[in-house]
């Protein structure tokens, strides 16, 4: 893959493929990571890339890989020695000292959706980030993932319902 061909790439998908890394990490440094890391696998698998198909497509799922292998990885090692995360702590800090009541509830609302996404089995999230956050159609997340479309609308229907059934745990009416 030559220079050129790697910065049309970046210029044609990469702002996609950003948005999605982070919606799918839920933290902008995994996203960086996986992002670059996709972008350097990209390459690696040139060969195979098809440049008149949908490579916004082809990235996505070269990125929907390394972060099941990412996410694995972690599984086995925290059953090893678990991983303390103080991040989520100090961002509830700093949402608590925020003087504005209405932006408060507005991020409150967003993190409770957020968690109740990453709450949704590993199935069922990838297909609900790349519907609504991709704003991909059915058929190319069932090309994606390489899954049957009526897979893909049967996931879409039950986590809408286990979202839909959090929230309200939550007190929100939906």
């Amino acid at each position: 893959m030559q220079v050129n061909e790697i910065e049309n790439l970046v210029y044609e998908c990469g702002e996609d493929l950003y948005r999605f890394c982070c919606y799918l990490t839920s933290n902008r440094d995994l996203a960086d990571e996986l992002y670059q890391d996709t972008f350097l696998k990209a390459v690696q698998l040139s060969h195979k890339l098809n440049r008149s198909g949908n490579c916004k497509s082809y990235l996505i799922g070269i990125a929907i890989n390394l972060w099941k292998n990412h996410t694995h990885k972690k599984m086995r090692r925290n059953a090893i020695l678990p991983e303390v995360d103080y991040e989520d702590k100090i961002n509830q800090l700093q949402a608590a000292n925020t003087d504005l009541l209405e932006d408060y509830i507005e991020k409150e609302l967003i993190n409770e959706v957020r968690s109740a996404v990453n709450n949704l089995k590993e199935k069922q999230r990838l297909v609900v980030l790349l519907y609504y956050a991709e704003s991909l159609s059915v058929n190319e997340i069932s090309n994606i993932l390489h899954i049957p479309k009526g897979t893909v609308l049967s996931r879409l229907a039950k986590a809408r319902e286990n979202l839909r059934k959090e929230m309200e745990e939550k007190g929100y009416e939906i």
